[in-house]
């Protein structure tokens, strides 16, 4: 989808119907559903000036879901007919901690959480409060003469912070979200506080879109650095009215149940103990809220369209990167969990990780490993300075540009019991992974080692089979050194 098509799309109208419920079961309609992205246009139609367009400096629009499965970006239009078909797409791309406010501390930070400590979702273990957010990619960003903003969804635990709608140092821009909700809900308006009910518009999704192409069209002649962090498709996964009747019998957007071979594993006699005593949900209930998830990121997708109209209107498609990450992968399924996070699996660690800017790096599948710890040097990177040397992530740029470097080989992965849920019963682990195997320690002492070649989907736990003995006792090493980074 080029510019030309984008600009021809409209402003749909969102209908007044009930707010959807996240247990509503798929139905079909008489007459088929057609499907087209809604645009949230800009207020203005005026150009950047000729003195930004000779800036060399890149505008960065960085694009974060929440709780977003690694495959379901293949039905979202827009991120794939256009970012990921004209964009580097990292098919290795991972989160070194599995879980919202950890992951979302480590893009802020550069750092791996056991160096930033936000360990968890709350307090005492983490949380926003855990946070130091003196010293972040905002910070330096702002220091370097960019223009910062951050709307939608910030670290869980935000309410937290005093005073209530606290905006953190080096956001020039902020509207993001006190109670994380799709409706009824709270936003700190660059430290005032914005009142949300349950009407269309209110969509949580749809205000974040709109800050977002409204801040384009007013930072258009100068550089800006963006997060526009779409709660989306977080739990209870509800979606903008107007994409109801979509993946549903006789609709223009369809989808297959999720079966990948690892779904519903049966015999887990091989996994940790808080796998094997775990009770599965119903298949008929991941199967509808499968659909609902698909259904909830079509915001995002209409979100990423309206980014790219603004950007053509404004003239700076050319000059803007658009990196597009979620905070954690989800199961759905996968080895009998429900949907869920915090695990080692790779349902868990792995995300969509997509930069695109197509006038700058050429298109392509990239396979090297890549994490959340990398975007913020990136950022730095991009912008013309070196991000501090705590950072534990690597600048990314070499790869965009496709420069003959040596690059990682494996990266660290960790977590820590949540307050409550699934990941309260999952032992704190760390993992290893490089392109062939996974090795995962476990606070009981249980262990897993997964050969990702042979048993991609990690049905067949090798840890303590006396020939893997010389590859377990290899990665247990390598595991020890990661940790001391």
């Amino acid at each position: 989808m080029k510019s030309a098509l984008l600009a021809s799309l409209f402003i749909l109208a969102a209908c007044a119907q009930p707010t959807p419920t996240p247990t509503e079961a798929p139905t079909s309609g008489a007459d088929p559903a057609p499907y087209s992205a809604t645009i949230f246009d800009v207020k203005s139609d005026a150009k950047a000036s000729q003195s930004r367009l000779d800036d060399e400096r890149p505008n960065i629009i960085f694009v974060l879901t929440d709780d977003q499965p690694y495959e379901t970006v293949q039905y979202m239009p827009t991120v794939r007919d256009v970012l990921m078909k004209d964009g580097v797409n990292f098919e290795n791309g991972f989160v070194t901690t599995p879980l919202c406010c950890p992951s979302r501390s480590s893009i802020l930070t550069g750092e791996y959480a056991h160096n930033h400590q936000v360990l968890t979702n709350r307090m005492p273990l983490g949380g926003a409060p855990k946070l130091d957010d003196s010293s972040t990619i905002a910070t330096w960003m702002n220091d370097a003469g960019y223009r910062t903003a951050y709307y939608g969804k910030y670290l869980n635990a935000y309410e937290d912070l005093k005073p209530y709608g606290y905006v953190p140092p080096g956001w020039d821009e902020w509207a993001t979200l006190l109670d994380a909700a799709f409706y009824n809900y709270n936003i700190s308006v660059n430290g005032n506080v914005e009142t949300h009910g349950d009407t269309p518009e209110d969509f949580c999704a749809d205000i974040t879109t709109r800050n977002a192409v409204d801040f384009i069209a007013e930072s258009k002649d100068e550089p800006f650095f963006m997060v526009v962090g779409y709660y989306n498709p977080h739990s209870p996964y509800f979606w903008a009215q107007r994409h109801d009747e979509q993946f549903r019998a006789n609709s223009a957007l369809t989808a297959e149940p999720y079966r990948n071979p690892s779904f519903m594993e049966e015999d887990r006699s091989d996994k940790p103990q808080y796998l094997q005593d775990l009770n599965s949900i119903a298949v008929s209930k991941i199967d509808i809220t499968y659909k609902q998830i698909l259904r909830s990121l079509l915001s995002v997708d209409d979100g990423v369209a309206s980014i790219l109209n603004a950007l053509d209107k404004t003239g700076l498609r050319e000059k803007t990167i658009i990196v597009y990450l979620s905070d954690n992968g989800l199961t759905v399924g996968d080895h009998g969990f429900g949907l869920t996070k915090n695990c080692a699996y790779e349902s868990c660690i792995r995300v969509p990780f997509i930069m695109y800017a197509p006038g700058m790096f050429p298109a392509r599948t990239e396979s090297s490993f890549v994490a959340n710890i990398d975007l913020a040097p990136t950022f730095a990177d991009l912008a013309g300075f070196t991000a501090p040397d705590t950072v534990d992530g690597t600048s990314l740029l070499p790869l965009l540009k496709n420069e003959n470097i040596t690059w990682r080989d494996d990266l660290l992965f960790e977590h820590w019991p949540t307050e409550d849920g699934v990941g309260a019963d999952i032992p704190e682990f760390y993992a290893v992974r490089n392109a062939e195997w996974k090795y995962v320690e476990y606070s009981t002492g249980e262990k897993e080692l997964y050969d990702l070649v042979n048993d991609p989907y990690e049905l067949n736990n090798l840890a303590g089979q006396p020939e893997y003995a010389e590859m377990q006792a290899q990665l247990e090493q390598r595991l020890i050194e990661l940790k001391k980074e």
